[in-house]
């Protein structure tokens, strides 16, 4: 070894011991006749202390250059309590500089000058040397180990899945890999190891789990990148509560050894139906309390027709209640977010000494009355359930944002998802998760082409998903086992049989020699690192991500490929 200890390990019980350090020169202070130089590594901070036979090296040295030093350990006589070495420093007898630094491109140590995250990522390998980031790549090994040995010890076996197989609709673009031995034919880098996960318990393997590599090609963001890393479980012979428990487990002892946290169990539980009725998502952050009322009996025959023609039309007035006082320009921010979900514009009622708001007016005093009951505001729309209930969601966050209440914990199942959702670009139904989920038990006889497509979205599946922190984590289902009724399904969906074998059809072709019952989950590994963290994007939880606009600044991707490999591949420039 090069050294002989690290930057983070000296102590005063080292007192005269001869020792080598290596590592960056983190800082560089010269007064008179002596130098100290903090060298630092992935450990931690040592201050060498050099005298002036030293100058001609020290004098020339610029920050973050690598260096080798030599030297006795003694105390420092003015302590630093901030850093694990601040009892002692190192005298030092021999400075190498393996490598000097060139002046740097961005400040890495100082937050007070502020540095483009596009500059960051250009040199991540500079940003990378900052202690938050080391911490957080350990951080993400320590939780990989958890995993691997929490599935190992439950008797799963961790299986790698392709990563060149055949297209497959999974909700967003695939991304395409031209094949040169197969002119004209392409492979699709893998969305996620669904199909195979789902093959191998037809195989027999029975539990399986993978730390997975998947690729979407789609609009990212700050909880998205085109390549991300899923925990990916299936299980044979299971029902949902054994999925929801082996989860759980898993949940509070990654919480429990890596952030000290202990986690309640079982964690708490809502009907899709009641999350969107009360809180207006589906992944609901029940860190502060400020649900969704329904107000449609009280203005039913209220007098106020832009409301009751509302509920006339079978569509309910809902809103949301606040303590917190908000000025105009606060309020017109609230309204901007309405307009965004497609309404006119956001009632409101203050009720304070006495009632006000754009329909004060127009309201009768018994209404008055009932408004007068809490002093507040109250923000209201009418109009179709989905819609009010989402556009409402996302003002209660917006409103805990403002008031500063997402802070804590909360973890909880959202339960018995909707089979299948409407959409108004195609005029046709999509599988809320994907068409391998199972209706919910009792509901099987309903999917069929004969039953009203009204009929259809009232079916709950067997689908769950866990939300921590108002974040979806992980979501997973029973699947569908059963030949007819995956049959059925496709054709609710409106796929042929023909284009079910094209896309599907090495797994509906396995189903044909004896497929066990089985269910699974998969979580966003960086998404669930992003949350434990209280980072503001999963970027910051990944080695060398995407930048916002989806380029690779460090390597310079996506680049052009030169005219030798477009030609193999016959693709035209």
């Amino acid at each position: 070894m090069l050294r002989t200890h690290t930057c983070g390990e000296l102590n005063k019980k080292h007192k005269g011991k001869k020792v080598v350090l290596t590592g960056w020169a983190h800082s560089i202070r010269v007064f008179g006749k002596k130098a100290f130089i903090d060298i630092r590594d992935r450990y931690g901070i040592t201050q060498l202390v050099l005298d002036d036979k030293l100058k001609d090296i020290y004098s020339n040295l610029t920050r973050e250059s690598v260096l080798a030093a030599s030297g006795k350990v003694a105390l420092r006589k003015e302590q630093n309590p901030k850093i694990d070495t601040g009892e002692i420093e190192i005298v030092v007898d021999s400075l190498v500089v393996i490598s000097k630094a060139k002046p740097l491109p961005f400040e890495i140590f100082n937050p007070s000058v502020e540095s483009t995250e596009e500059t960051r990522l250009k040199h991540r390998y500079l940003d990378l040397r900052r202690g938050e980031m080391l911490r957080m790549l350990e951080f993400r090994f320590r939780a990989e180990m958890i995993t691997r040995n929490y599935f190992s010890m439950k008797e799963f076996v961790e299986v790698e899945t392709p990563f060149l197989s055949k297209p497959t609709p999974e909700g967003a673009r695939d991304f395409i890999v031209p094949s040169r031995t197969f002119k004209g034919n392409y492979w699709a880098l893998p969305q996620s190891p669904q199909q195979y996960k789902q093959l191998l318990m037809v195989a027999g393997v029975d539990r399986y789990f993978q730390i997975a590599k998947c690729f979407r090609d789609e609009d990212l963001r700050k909880d998205r990148q085109y390549e991300f890393t899923q925990i990916d479980v299936e299980m044979s012979f299971v029902d949902e509560q054994d999925v929801v428990n082996l989860t759980e487990g898993l949940i509070s002892v990654l919480y429990s050894q890596l952030l000290g946290i202990t986690v309640k169990k079982p964690f708490a539980q809502l009907t899709w139906h009641a999350a969107m009725d009360k809180y207006g998502s589906d992944k609901p952050d029940l860190r502060f309390k400020i649900p969704l009322g329904d107000l449609s009996e009280l203005f039913k025959d209220s007098g106020l027709r832009i409301f009751e023609k509302e509920i006339e039309k079978g569509g309910v007035v809902k809103g949301l209640f606040t303590k917190e006082k908000f000025s105009r320009s606060e309020i017109q921010e609230l309204e901007l977010i309405a307009k965004r979900h497609g309404f006119p514009g956001l009632a409101w009622v203050k009720s304070e000494d006495e009632i006000s708001g754009p329909f004060a007016s127009k309201m009768s005093d018994s209404l008055k009355s009932e408004f007068s009951k809490k002093k507040g505001i109250y923000f209201l729309l009418a109009g179709k359930w989905l819609p009010v209930v989402t556009a409402l969601g996302n003002i209660r966050l917006s409103l805990a944002e403002k008031m500063g209440l997402r802070k804590g914990l909360s973890i909880l199942w959202v339960v018995d998802f909707p089979l299948f959702e409407w959409s108004e670009t195609d005029r046709n139904l999509h599988a809320v998760h994907h068409p391998f989920t199972s209706p919910k038990q009792g509901f099987e006889s309903q999917l069929s082409e004969d039953v009203s497509v009204a009929d259809l979205l009232e079916i709950p599946s067997r689908a769950y998903d866990l939300v921590i922190n108002g974040v979806e984590i992980g979501g997973g289902s029973i699947r569908i086992t059963d030949k007819d009724l995956q049959e059925n399904m496709f054709k609710v969906l409106g796929i042929s049989k023909e284009v079910a074998w094209e896309k599907f059809g090495m797994l509906l072709g396995s189903f044909e020699y004896g497929v066990p019952p089985h269910g699974g989950i998969a979580f966003g590994f960086d998404r669930l690192l992003q949350v434990m963290l209280g980072l503001k994007s999963i970027r910051d939880t990944i080695a060398f991500p995407k930048s916002k606009s989806g380029r690779a600044l460090m390597e310079g991707a996506p680049s052009e490929a030169d005219l030798t490999t477009l030609g193999e591949l016959e693709l035209q420039k």
